[in-house]
Order: structure tokens, then sequence, then C-alpha cells
């Protein structure tokens, strides 16, 4: 089922093209003194322009590009653009035929007759309608799917692939029906610009994107499964991935009986001159039942790496306060483990100069923020990471929890059927020094950040502070 987060997200270049298109549209009615006689029409015109707008920014958001992370603040904050846009275009777009049909009533025959398929006898126009009529249909096939039915991640990333043939119905729905957009030259050459590309960018995608993209060839160079838990160790092949901890990758395992789809995982591990890194992945679906098949030596490919997630731990200019929700405790496990491990720095002399400004993290003058790291769970049962938590603890230089606490660290197992809701003033009454000038960085459940969010406000703490993972794809 479809989750939209409801953090403040970026979306000005998006309200400009709208905006722009209405003006473009009406600009040119009024220039050729071009004016309807039905009212209805302009709500209606007016909706199928802003969905249509809407539809390709979905589609341009989908292609990973760097700059569009960057705009955006981390591909998790484009994807929930790109689904709160989803979610407005479909309801928008519903008003289209609705308006159009709505001079047929009081006939409910002849209203929904209208907005059905018609056989084009002796008009060409009706060609073109049924076109619309059926993207229109494949549309509300493929964001009902999305928006009620809880589907395998491996199934709703095929039926979005779809997306592009409701696209190209649009497009020759537009062609055929000769109406406002081919009518006037500016709107025309902007509308069919803005497709264009947006075709382009699906293309990019769907046939281009496994071979063009930011790729890296690893290698299998460890695998361990612990209570439900994969660890991958993966080792490049040739070309190093540069990553911070607490990215994202999109895994693809080149062995027979394992699917070669896209499945993003969190890096749980930090950056190391070998290019090797950890992949933390919990056995939830059936791609990852399946990767109790992979063995030491297995090839694999790597997209990316994504996210913004961890830039304002690795500042280290305030402490953390590290909060996950069920499986959003991945996004964390990258930081915790940089946090504890400080025994792996470098000397700056061993660090190539390049590295030295964009990975501060791995030299020895760096000094981790004191984290404080709270997993919450409804039930004990759910907890699958908190093995691997306390066992980075352990390992680390720490070697204890003791030392750990002494250093200015923390880590809470909060089961929430039993100790009551997590709240922020849990973390004000456990957390020494307070919160005021710390860094809070949530990831779980949309409603459990939505409220910590509400929480820390009131507590004083501003939004700059406040650093959210949104990565929830459906």
């Amino acid at each position: 089922m479809l989750t939209t987060s409801r953090t403040r997200q970026n979306l000005l270049p998006v309200f400009l093209s709208v905006a722009l298109t209405l003006a473009l549209w009406l600009g040119s009615k009024w220039y050729f003194d071009d004016w309807f006689t039905n009212p209805l029409k302009y709500p209606a015109k007016a909706a199928s322009l802003t969905a249509l707008v809407l539809m390709c920014w979905c589609i341009f958001l989908s292609t990973r590009f760097r700059f569009l992370e960057d705009f955006f603040g981390g591909l998790d904050k484009v994807y929930q653009v790109h689904k709160r846009l989803g979610r407005w275009s479909f309801g928008i777009i519903l008003m289209h035929p609705l308006l159009l049909a709505a001079d047929q009533l009081p006939q409910p025959g002849a209203f929904f007759g209208y907005m059905w398929l018609r056989v084009p006898v002796g008009d060409p126009y009706f060609v073109g309608k049924n076109f619309g009529v059926i993207a229109m249909i494949v549309m509300a096939g493929l964001i009902a799917m999305t928006l009620w039915i809880r589907i395998p991640y491996h199934v709703w990333k095929r039926t979005h692939e779809w997306f592009g043939m409701v696209l190209l119905l649009v497009i020759i729905h537009i062609a055929w029906v000769s109406a406002d957009i081919i009518a006037y030259p500016l709107l025309s050459i902007w509308m069919y610009s803005v497709l264009l590309l947006t075709m382009m960018a699906f293309i990019y995608t769907r046939f281009f994107y496994r071979s063009r993209g930011p790729r890296y060839a690893y290698v299998v160079a460890h695998i361990e499964y612990t209570g439900g838990i994969f660890e991958l160790t993966l080792s490049p092949r040739g070309e190093k991935m540069d990553f911070k901890p607490s990215q994202f990758v999109y895994l693809v395992v080149h062995k027979p009986d394992i699917p070669p789809e896209f499945h993003p995982y969190s890096i749980a591990s930090g950056y190391n001159l070998g290019g090797n890194f950890k992949l933390g992945i919990k056995e939830v679906g059936d791609h990852t039942r399946k990767l109790h098949l992979l063995e030491k030596g297995d090839q694999v490919t790597v997209y990316g790496p994504y996210g913004r997630f961890s830039e304002k731990f690795l500042s280290a200019e305030r402490d953390c306060i590290l909060i996950g929700g069920g499986i959003g405790i991945t996004a964390f496990i990258g930081m915790w483990h940089v946090a504890l491990h400080s025994e792996e720095q470098l000397d700056r002399h061993q660090v190539p100069e390049k590295l030295r400004s964009t990975h501060p993290e791995i030299i020895r003058t760096w000094k981790s923020p004191r984290v404080a790291l709270y997993y919450v769970c409804r039930t004990p049962d759910q907890a699958t990471f908190d093995e691997e938590i306390q066992r980075e603890v352990i390992l680390s230089q720490f070697h204890g929890f003791k030392a750990m606490e002494e250093r200015g660290h923390h880590y809470e197992l909060h089961i929430s059927s039993v100790q009551g809701r997590f709240s922020a003033r849990h973390v004000v009454e456990n957390v020494t020094g307070g919160v005021l000038d710390r860094n809070i960085f949530l990831c779980g459940p949309i409603p459990m950040v939505r409220s910590l969010i509400e929480q820390f406000h009131d507590l004083g703490i501003p939004d700059e502070q406040i650093i959210v993972e949104d990565f929830n794809l459906i």
C-alpha cells in the first residue's frame, strides 16, 4: 500500500511548471480570442494539463539522476515527491472526463456513456478520445494496485514499468484530438518538449539504466546469516564505489537461481580504502529468502550509492540521537558502525588527498559525535537487528557496553508492547545532557516519525536539527 511522507518537500519547480503551462494555455486563448462556450471546459482542460505535467514529473523523477537527488536532498525525498505527485495526478485527471461529461446530466446513461469507449463511426475525434479513455483505465488500475493492494516489491516494480504505456497513450490522445495543445504554437512547443523529455527519461530508466547507470562490479567476500539477518560483505572486482555510511544501493545478483532484480539495501559499514562494504538484509520477501543460495565468490552489481542521510552525522558538529522504527533501523547501522570503530581510522598521510575532504571519518583526527541509538519495535520477535547492533559494541574499540557508555554513546531496544509508545520525553529522560543541542535522526513508520517530529518541535528542537529518512517505497 502506498504511503506518503508529510515531511517538508521542495515542490517549487513542480508548481512553477504547472503555472507556466496554465499561463501559456490561457494566454494563447486570449491571444487567439478562442474561448469556450461551455464554461465547464475550463476546469476540465486545466485539470488535464495539470495532471499531464505532474505525470511527466513522476516519470522524470524515476531516473535517479544525481542532480535530482542533490536538489531534493536525497533519493528518498525524490521518491516521496514522486509518490505525492502520482496521487495528485490521478485525482486531478479524474476531473477531466467528469467535467466534460457533466453537460450530459441529468441523464445518467448519457453521462457515463460519454466517459466510456465509443465506436468511431464517421468522426475521427472519437479515436483520439478512446485512447484517452484507455490511458485512464490503465492508469487507474496501476494506481489502484499501489494505493489499496499490498503487493510484493518485484510485482510493484514491474507494474510501474507500464506507466510508459500510459504516457504513450496520452501522447496519441493529444495528437489525435487536435485540441488546445495542437492549436496554440507556444503551448504546443512547451508541451511537446516536456513530453519528449519525459519519454526520453522513461526510455533511459526502462532500457538503459541497467547498463548506463552508476554501477560497480562487486563480489561476495563473506556471507553470514544470523536470526533472520543476512550480512553480506562485498569487495570490488574493479572500480571502487565511493560511499558514505547509511547510504543505500540497488543490488543485482548474478546467479541463475536468484532473479536479477533491483533491490535497495542500506550500507551497514563505513568507508574504507579497499572499497569493501557490508549490507545488512532482513529476510522478509521472496528475493531476500533466495539469498540463502549466495556463496562466497558470487558476482553482483551495485547501483548507487544514493542518500544524504549521514551528512550531518559525519560533519560531527553536534551529538546525535538516532531513532529507528522496525526495518527503519537499517538506515542507522552504518552510522552506528562508524561511531564505534574509530580504531580503524588512518593517519592523514595514509589517506589519498582527494579523500581527505570527502571522508574525514576515516582520518584518525576525526572524532565521532556521541550517539544515542534507539531501536523501536512493537514486539521482541520483531527486533531482528538487536543482536547485530549489540555485536557491533562487542567488536568495537570499547569491547562492551560499559566503556561505550563512558564515551557517551548509548543503545536501547524499546519494545512498545511492553514499555508503551516511544516518545521524545523518554529520550530527554535518558540522554545525558538533554536533546536541545543534538541532531535528531528519524527513520521508520510514517505515523511514528510524524508524531516524534511534533513532539521534538514541542520541546524546542528546530527543523534543521531533525533529519528524516523517507525511504518508504510502497
